[in-house]
Formats: C-alpha cells, structure tokens, sequence
C-alpha cells in the first residue's frame, strides 16, 4: 500500500516556487493558475515517487514546461521560438538526452522538450529503432 503524498500547499518550498512562477509569468497567467499548475505538477509527481528528495524542484520544472507550452498555443508574445518535442516510448532517458543536447547546441534559438509514458511497458523489446 502506497503513502498518500503529502499536501503540497503546506510545503513552503513550494510556495516561494509559485511565488517565483507568478512574478516570470506576470501578465501572462493569473497567480491562481500558476498555483493550481505547480500543485497538479507536484501531485503528479509524487503519486509515483519513490525518491521525494527532489519533488519540489522537479515540480517547478514541469509546471514552468507546462506553462511555456500553454504560452505557446495561446500564442502569448514573446513564445515566438520553434519548439521540439522528443517522445521515447522506453523510459530510459533518450527524449530528455535529446531535449538537453538541442538546448545546449541550440543557443537559446528553439525550446525542446521531452515525453514519454508514465511508466515503461513490460515488454523488454522497443518499439522503436534509435
């Protein structure tokens, strides 16, 4: 049986964090949606955690993932940079590998993201040839 996570609005980590989120994205979504991103971003996280050392940051993370690419689709200025969504199917960390070299050797000229399932599948064979 798995331990519920603990309530993420007590944590005050992660209250600086919406705090933070809310003055980069000011203008651009209301605090009220940054702070229900972070919290759905942390929960999401801590569902399946088995490591919590880094939730919290890993939150920010995501949720800032997560409103850049609403930014985007909203078509918000300033979101104006070509994005790149690296999907692997296996979990093993090629997507995120993919997504860090493009931003690296990119320059700050395209936004490149990573995806994948939640959680690997069972068969041992990939989908994929990489």
């Amino acid at each position: 049986m798995t331990a519920s996570p603990p309530p993420a609005r007590s944590d005050d980590r992660l209250a600086s964090d919406i705090a933070r989120l809310a003055l980069r994205y000011r203008g651009r979504f209301s605090p009220e949606t940054i702070q229900r991103l972070v919290t759905d971003s942390y929960e999401r996280l801590a569902r399946h955690a088995r490591v919590r050392t880094h939730l919290v940051v890993l939150a920010e993370h995501l949720a800032t993932e997560r409103l850049d690419a609403l930014a985007h689709i909203e078509g918000a200025p300033g979101t104006g940079l070509p994005r790149v969504l690296f999907v692997c199917s296996h979990n093993a960390g090629r997507s995120q590998m993919a997504a860090a070299l493009l931003a690296h050797r990119a320059g700050g000229h395209v936004t490149g993201s990573s995806a994948g399932p939640s959680r690997p599948p069972t068969s041992n064979r990939p989908s994929c040839r990489c």
